[in-house]
């Protein structure tokens, strides 16, 4: 035991002391929608120069917190996988509980609502999302994986939706919600087939999501999910106890 332990305060410090800088923080929250973005604008969003982005941004690369995209002369960073964004994501449960909650301005608001999460949804309407695809039946638990049943493909295979090969997805707990949402690949295909029906929008420049007119109506049609929710319907619903979710939790 005492050959395994020592490396782990390590590799836990160093991450770390890459995460604790404001700027280097900036520019890892920034990408968590997903996006390859190029130095010039990770610059600009956490306002330091060219120069000292340079410096981050190669701190993170050797971190393998990013990874870096090569188009000819330019040259574009996004996080290296889902896993640097779920644990991105978790930090923020991390919170000292003495700490007073400070009233939550309108853009923290509406990433409350709905946001994503890297590429998939996140936020009250990842949550409600999640919870509807289990009470349907649409999802088991396969080999540790959250998986689509067979009465979930065909839902969406109605919806237009036939992927050569399903994917698998498991739960991610919710920063803002401290409950889990659909993530993974499967959460990813379900997220992008709700922007391409026109059944989301993204606001903006920032993660926040909406659900437009047409998708609220399909929505409440093809899922029986009602958006917007009162806040105190998500918040009452009691997390599943079902064996789907507990084992893909564990």
């Amino acid at each position: 035991m005492n050959d395994v332990l020592p490396s782990a305060p390590y590799d836990l410090a160093a991450f770390g002391e890459l995460v604790a800088d404001p700027s280097r923080a900036a520019m890892l929250l920034s990408l968590l929608d997903g996006k390859a973005r190029p130095a010039s604008e990770l610059a600009d969003i956490a306002r330091v120069t060219p120069q000292t982005a340079s410096f981050h941004l190669r701190r993170l690369v050797e971190g393998r917190l990013l990874a870096l995209d090569r188009l000819g002369r330019h040259r574009y960073f996004r996080l290296a996988d889902e896993r640097i964004a779920d644990a991105l994501e978790s930090v923020a449960l991390l919170r000292p509980s003495e700490r007073k909650a400070l009233p939550s301005p309108a853009g923290r608001a509406a990433l409350t609502e709905a946001r994503t999460c890297y590429l998939h949804l996140a936020g009250r309407l990842g949550v409600a999302w999640f919870d509807m695809l289990e009470k349907r039946g649409f999802l088991e638990l396969s080999d540790g994986a959250l998986a689509m049943t067979e009465t979930g493909i065909a839902q969406f295979r109605s919806l237009r939706l036939s992927p050569s090969s399903w994917p698998t997805g498991k739960t991610c707990l919710d920063w803002t919600e401290r409950r889990s949402h659909l993530g993974g690949p499967l959460g990813s295909l379900l997220t992008q087939h709700l922007f391409d029906r026109g059944w989301l929008a993204r606001t903006g420049e920032s993660r926040a999501v909406r659900v437009t007119t047409r998708g609220a109506t399909a929505l409440a049609e093809h899922f029986s999910l009602r958006w917007p929710q009162p806040a105190y319907e998500v918040s009452r619903i009691v997390p599943s106890r079902s064996r789907t979710s507990r084992s893909a939790r564990s």
